[in-house]
């Protein structure tokens, strides 16, 4: 999908000036965030870009201060770029529009008043909670605990926020936090099926593809909005609908394409490990072909077992001279290899999955995370006057949790439940005189899920087709840097670098992970043994 420019008149940038100075001053609406810009089209067609898309290449932002610099690196790594300079008042620079300022963050949140549950019987819809499941890595046995704290958390202020509102459908929502521990997949998901639960929501689970053919099945009937898809199985999945979706034939290289052209003599000397878990070494290599395919060498590529410990490979790295790491495998082995590194004064570039954008990931690492980059479909946390939904996602998340930290692990949660509230008002026609709480079923919601497109999450992302599940070039290289993420490119907040080159078409690897697993009890032994007994 490219974005399209389009300058806005003079009176048309009053008008905007004039709303956000309405809503600056406005008391923030904690539930329902920013209107959306959304069209219904059928499966598999697409849609006009929506009015007043961003060009391509990035997405329109006011320039400001230019991002910290991360801790120093060797002669050779650049620093974070500058800003741009500050243009005239009302005059934009060539190719881009300068919005008005944006307003002021909404006050810290408060706990919202009590409000009556909704009748149900009076929208004539069933006076059961909906119940709804979130499936997380919560306990692991200390391999990756409290890896998918965040969505939990997320997902907790979610339902606090809908009930808040009246609920979906003249329906409470009902969480239901069931934990997979990495390996438990299939039977949570089996548990879902049986335990009444509607769909599943904001969830994050490393294996997730364990289980994924029950989600159509007629004695289940489960529709999904996951937060983040691992597996390419959960990705193709019929069922899946995803706010930011993520496609088995392309590979976001945006990050790797910012870090090729700036550091185009580091790059020759890159590492990659194969962490021994299927999901992460089809990641690995996914992330390899792209990367090689922009210019990287890999000079070291070993293969690990995610209980061992990586510090030992930092002396490796340094004697073979690594600069730059790609990491698709867990962030705690990531924080052993880092501490390695760090031990013997070796600095290295780090191009991470999302699983870095976690809050327990950047405070475990603290400046041994300084040079680590991510690409993030979504903004910014910092960048709440560009996206009050940043801002209804951290209030009522403090709402549920005080002393939580927001992240954008937690925001990629809280989207995914965002486009599950438009699903089920448009399967109910919520707002129209036809509108039939009781039409309220999975299959309906699949169905509405599947028109969506021109999407973009009440302003958390770039307009995204969850509908087609066709994957969005935009996002923003963000570094991290004290704990924190920073945006590092494009300069300017609020906006997004929406290059088609962003997305890497991958060959060799397009189709790993598809297959279906064997029917049990079904072994390929006995072909082999009748090769042995017929040799040629």
């Amino acid at each position: 999908m490219v974005c399209l420019l389009r300058r806005f008149a003079p009176l048309v940038a009053a008008g905007v000036a004039a709303a956000l100075l309405a809503a600056a001053c406005a008391e923030p609406d904690l539930t329902v965030g920013v209107p959306n810009t959304t069209t219904t089209v059928p499966l598999g067609s697409r849609a006009a870009e929506p009015e007043g898309a961003p060009p391509a290449g990035e997405a329109a932002g006011t320039p400001s201060e230019s991002p910290p610099a991360p801790s120093p690196e060797p002669p050779e790594q650049p620093e974070p770029p500058s800003a741009p300079p500050q243009p005239a008042p009302g005059v934009a620079p060539a190719g881009e529009v300068v919005p008005p300022a944006p307003p002021e963050p909404p006050p810290a949140a408060e706990a919202p008043a009590e409000s009556e549950p909704p009748d149900a019987s009076a929208s004539g819809s069933d006076a059961s909670p909906l119940r709804v499941a979130v499936i997380a890595d919560l306990q692991t046995g200390g391999v990756a605990d409290g890896r998918s704290a965040s969505v939990e958390l997320a997902m907790l202020a979610w339902a606090e926020a809908v009930n808040a509102a009246g609920g979906l459908a003249g329906r409470s929502v009902e969480l239901v936090t069931l934990d997979a521990g990495l390996f438990g997949h299939e039977a949570v998901l089996a548990e879902a099926c049986a335990g009444g639960v509607f769909a599943l929501v904001g969830s994050d689970a490393l294996l997730d593809d364990e289980g994924v053919e029950l989600l159509a099945a007629p004695d289940c009937d489960l529709v999904d909005f996951p937060a983040r898809v691992h597996s390419p199985r959960r990705a193709a999945s019929p069922r899946t609908f995803q706010a930011v979706p993520v496609s088995n034939d392309f590979a976001d290289a945006g990050a790797l394409r910012w870090v090729a052209a700036r550091q185009p003599v580091r790059i020759r000397s890159t590492a990659t490990f194969f962490v021994d878990f299927p999901v992460s070494v089809i990641a690995a290599e996914r992330t390899a072909e792209a990367a090689r395919g922009l210019g990287f060498e890999l000079v070291y590529d070993p293969s690990v077992a995610i209980t061992e410990s990586l510090a030992p490979y930092a002396a490796d790295m340094a004697a073979l001279g690594v600069h730059h790491v790609l990491w698709d495998g867990d962030t705690q082995s990531l924080l052993d290899l880092l501490g390695g590194l760090q031990d013997l004064g070796w600095s290295v570039g780090v191009n991470c999955s999302s699983a870095c954008a976690s809050a327990q990931f950047l405070a475990a690492a603290g400046d041994a995370a300084d040079g680590v980059l991510i690409w993030s479909p979504y903004l910014p946390l910092r960048e709440e006057g560009y996206s009050p939904e940043l801002a209804v996602y951290r209030q009522w998340l403090a709402v549920v949790d005080p002393q939580a930290t927001p992240d954008l692990q937690g925001v990629a949660a809280w989207a995914a439940a965002r486009l599950f509230e438009e699903a089920v008002r448009r399967a109910v026609g919520a707002g129209t005189p036809t509108e039939d709480p009781a039409a309220l079923t999975p299959s309906a919601v699949a169905a509405a899920a599947a028109g969506i497109v021109n999407w973009h999450g009440h302003g958390l992302h770039a307009p995204t087709d969850p509908g087609t599940g066709e994957p969005s070039p935009c996002g923003v290289v963000m570094g991290a840097s004290d704990g924190n993420l920073y945006r590092f490119h494009p300069a300017q907040p609020g906006s997004f670098d929406c290059s088609p080159e962003n997305l890497f078409a991958l060959e060799a690897t397009a189709q790993l992970g598809l297959e279906s697993p064997a029917e049990p009890g079904v072994s390929e032994a006995p072909a082999a043994q009748s090769e042995a007994v017929d040799p040629p």
